[in-house]
């Protein structure tokens, strides 16, 4: 259910905890990096069309709210109800956003089939990690979900805010989300001491956004890709549903400041649970 209207974005669930969704313009931006920097995943450059308004959630998802949704062990392994859940894998993050959507009354995305019957993680009238199988995204039900790459890095620049075409080096003037230094807006390996760290105490960028650099890698919904050599231009996942991959962004607290920049990519396999990877929540259209 919703806050009061002069904080629509405010979701609270049944216990109270409550979490933030920002929302995201729709524009154009300029899709991977040719800076010095760049890893060759990211060098083919090209034009992204978002064509629809999303909301994306201002933190990553916190271990409070990965217990108020799931009632399950909190197994990430840097303990702290505000700090990130960590230990996650793929396949958890969409059990997570399956049952959180079905506790605003809304309708699932996961499917463990094609014909979206039969939602992802659950039998009976119970959520299960499963941590494997084949699952089904569909993206025409306004339920939560994980952000598609494109969806992530757009959002990670701070989106255009009125629609228009970026010029080609308009979104280079940092390499990090809403921030020139890295110290500003996120945790890394030079000052997290070895550790995640509790979400908002850094710098959020122009759309309010907070810890997109660091902290904790983030789940998205695109098979990996070792190039963007016919990569959707529309915002879309790529359309390989069992990739045997899925991709990472933003950056943890154990990589230095090449990992950690908006255009840099990463990946592993869906069904691992690491202490640097966790996920960020997007929706579509808020509740009414």
């Amino acid at each position: 259910m919703l806050d009061a209207p002069h904080n629509p974005g405010r979701i609270f669930l049944p216990d109270h905890t409550f979490f933030e969704l920002l929302p995201v313009l729709p524009g154009s931006f300029l899709m991977g990096s040719r800076n010095e920097d760049a890893y060759i995943d990211e060098k083919v450059v090209h034009r992204v069309e978002i064509g629809y308004s999303f909301h994306m959630a201002k933190f990553p998802v916190t271990q409070a709210l990965w217990l108020s949704v799931t009632g399950k062990e909190n197994r990430s392994y840097f303990k702290g109800l505000n700090r990130p859940v960590d230990s996650v894998s793929w396949y958890d993050a969409a059990v997570f956003c399956n049952r959180l959507s079905e506790l605003c009354g809304m309708p699932p995305v996961y499917f463990s089939d094609k014909k979206y019957r039969k939602p992802y993680g659950k039998k009976g009238d119970e959520y299960f990690l499963r941590n494997e199988s084949v699952v089904y995204i569909n993206l025409q039900a306004n339920g939560f979900r994980l952000p598609n790459e494109a969806e992530w890095e757009y959002a990670a620049w701070g989106g255009s805010g009125t629609g228009k075409i970026l010029k080609p080096d308009a979104n280079r003037h940092f390499n990090y989300s809403g921030v020139h230094t890295l110290d500003e807006a996120g945790w890394y390996a030079e000052n997290s001491h070895r550790e995640t760290k509790p979400v908002g105490l850094k710098l959020h960028n122009e759309l309010g956004l907070h810890d997109m650099s660091g902290n904790v890698w983030e789940w998205c919904n695109d098979p990996w890709h070792n190039s963007y050599d016919g990569a959707p231009a529309d915002g879309s996942p790529w359309n390989d549903p069992q990739g045997v991959y899925r991709v990472l962004r933003g950056g943890a607290w154990n990589y230095d400041p090449q990992g950690c920049r908006v255009s840099s990519r990463n990946y592993y396999r869906p069904a691992h649970r690491l202490s640097n990877v966790g996920f960020r929540l997007v929706l579509v259209s808020l509740p009414v």
